[in-house]
Order: structure tokens, then C-alpha cells, then sequence
């Protein structure tokens, strides 16, 4: 009862100073056994901390009880308790504060997986999960971390290429190697609000939104895509991404290509 009281005192005595304090959670091993929660009533939550090291690692939690009926906010915090990203949808994430998604989007995008996701990126270090119940009937929630392949490589391209954003921030740099005078497309890449910028150095000839068209790509030019936003969202990819296995998600909304005509 000491012990309580104590422990009591001294997070208030930390509050006060304007101390951070990070709540512990129950650990998840990395490609190990998912986790499930107790019982959450509407607006509880549950912990859970996990150690992102040398590889990139993916956090997937399930609705246990009102599966596809429920809805989940997903959030992860760094060492330092400061919140790093958050789910609004079951097809992609978000970092916090965003200025480009209205708070609406939360509980929109349902799809077949029925997983909340999100991405870490290597090196992360110590990161805190917090899933939260925002239905109105109770539930249970399954919690797991699966590693990830390496990110999708930059490079040079001479024909249609494609690619993903996967991490928040991510930037894809593309250096054009084929004919002269080439169309450049931005197919794809809706769902992240995906943006194509082509340089040529020196300046910026065109920034494309998807489905839009560039003439004139000349060799050495330079095509950067990034989620728009300062890169504040992020998704996910199909297997197989330019015959790479690098991702095994199958919700298609980081992926872009690059079409050349």
C-alpha cells in the first residue's frame, strides 16, 4: 500500500515538474507471438512497447470481438514519450497534427485485411504502442510486430518504374536514363496524396499530382516523390514491388509508378 502511494506521489511530483513520463506496455518480440488485451470498455486503451533494431519493423492490431464493425485508434510514441504517428484509416497512417486530412478521415477506408498497420523504420530504437477502443461496445485487441524487408531502392530508370511509400518523411529520388523527350506519368499514389517533383538540377520542371503529365523528361533529369504534406502520411504495398519481396501487405496504398511513354 506504501509502495502505491509512493509510486502515486512521484508521478504527480514528475507532472509537475513537466517531466515526460512514458507508461510502460507489455512487451512484443519482433516475429514473435502476437499479444492480446484485456477486455476494453469504449475510450480505453492498452499498451505495448516493442525494440525496432536493425530492421524495419510493422505493428498490426486486430479487432478481436466487433472485427470489422470495430474501430481502433492505433498510436506509437518514441523513447522520449513524444507521439510519432497514428492510424486514421485501415489502408494507411499518419504523423501527428497533420494539416492535409480532417479529422473525419478516423474511422474511414475500411478494407479486407481488417488490420490497423503501421510502419517503424530501422533504428527506431524503443517505441511504445498505444491502442485505444473508440467503439461504443467493449472489446479485446491481438497486437503483433512483424519485421519488414529493407526500403524500396532509388535509382535509375529508363522505363515505367514503380515504388512505395512505406515510412513517414520517406523522399524517392529517380534518375530518368532513357530517350530523350519521353511523357512522365504519376500513376497511382492517391490514398498517400502522393507528389512528383522533376528536376534537372538546377531547377523544378513540373510538379505532378497523381494522374497527371509531364512532356519533355530528358535524360538526367531527377524525379523526387514524397507524400505530400512534409511526407505526413504513409502506407502500405503489394509483394513484389519491381520483383523485389519487400512487402507483404497487399493494400496498395503507398504504391506510385512512374509511367514512361
Amino acid at each position: 500500500m506504501k509502495r502505491a502511494l509512493l509510486a502515486g506521489l512521484l508521478v504527480m511530483m514528475l507532472a509537475a515538474c513537466d517531466i515526460t513520463i512514458v507508461l510502460p506496455g507489455a512487451n512484443l518480440v519482433v516475429d514473435g507471438d502476437a499479444l492480446s488485451s484485456g477486455r476494453l470498455a469504449s475510450g480505453a486503451s492498452a499498451r505495448f512497447q516493442v525494440l525496432v533494431a536493425a530492421r524495419p519493423v510493422r505493428v498490426d492490431v486486430f479487432d478481436l470481438d466487433n472485427g470489422q464493425a470495430g474501430s481502433l485508434l492505433l498510436r506509437a510514441y518514441d523513447s522520449n514519450g513524444a507521439l510519432f504517428a497514428q492510424t486514421i484509416s485501415r489502408k494507411y497512417f499518419i504523423a501527428p497534427k497533420p494539416e492535409i486530412v480532417a479529422s473525419s478521415s478516423l474511422r474511414q477506408g475500411i478494407v479486407s485485411s481488417g488490420a490497423y498497420s503501421l510502419n517503424l523504420q530501422a533504428g527506431s530504437g524503443e517505441m511504445y504502442i498505444e491502442v485505444t477502443n473508440l467503439s461504443d461496445s467493449p472489446t479485446r485487441v491481438s497486437v503483433r510486430a512483424v519485421s519488414r524487408g529493407p526500403q524500396p531502392p532509388d535509382g535509375d530508370f529508363s522505363a515505367s518504374v514503380s515504388g512505395a511509400l512505406l515510412f513517414l518523411g520517406q523522399l524517392d529520388h529517380w534518375t530518368y536514363n532513357g530517350a530523350a523527350g519521353a511523357t512522365l506519368k504519376l500513376a497511382g499514389g492517391e490514398m498517400v496524396h502522393a507528389l512528383a517533383r522533376v528536376s534537372d538540377g538546377s531547377r523544378i520542371l513540373a510538379r505532378l499530382e497523381p494522374g497527371d503529365e509531364y512532356n519533355g523528361l530528358e535524360p538526367g533529369d531527377v524525379v523526387f516523390v514524397q507524400a505530400q504534406g512534409n511526407g505526413a502520411l504513409a502506407g502500405f504495398c503489394d509483394d513484389g514491388i519491381d520483383g523485389n519481396e519487400i512487402c507483404n501487405d497487399g493494400l496498395h496504398s503507398g504504391e506510385y509508378t512512374l509511367e514512361v511513354h
